[in-house]
């Protein structure tokens, strides 16, 4: 192998992000971020008063991906619950589905 070749390995991680619910009403989105299956952090964006809740620690999450930090997880939430609200998208899972 020459210094211009090489091969990259990919592994899960284990860290995934759920929308778990979505309010169109109240025009919130609570979304859970899990490691391996567990819940370490629910987020709930309140985009009537621009207002994020979190309860629960991402400190395991970020021992696993040290190169992406909170904000970066809290800013892709707040991203995708502006989507799924102009867009009156009530069900996350199905919509990233219909993306295949």
């Amino acid at each position: 192998m020459d210094q211009n070749q090489g091969y990259t390995t990919f592994k899960p991680t284990g860290i995934k992000i759920k929308y778990t619910h979505v309010d169109l009403g109240k025009n919130q989105v609570t979304a859970k971020i899990l490691l391996d299956g567990e819940v370490q952090m629910t987020v709930v964006t309140d985009l009537d008063i621009y207002q994020v809740n979190k309860e629960g620690s991402l400190r395991k999450v970020l021992d696993v991906l040290p190169d992406v930090d909170e904000e970066s997880y809290i800013e892709q939430i707040v991203t995708w619950s502006k989507i799924f609200i102009e867009k009156k998208i009530t069900d996350p899972e199905q919509y990233f589905e219909s993306l295949n």
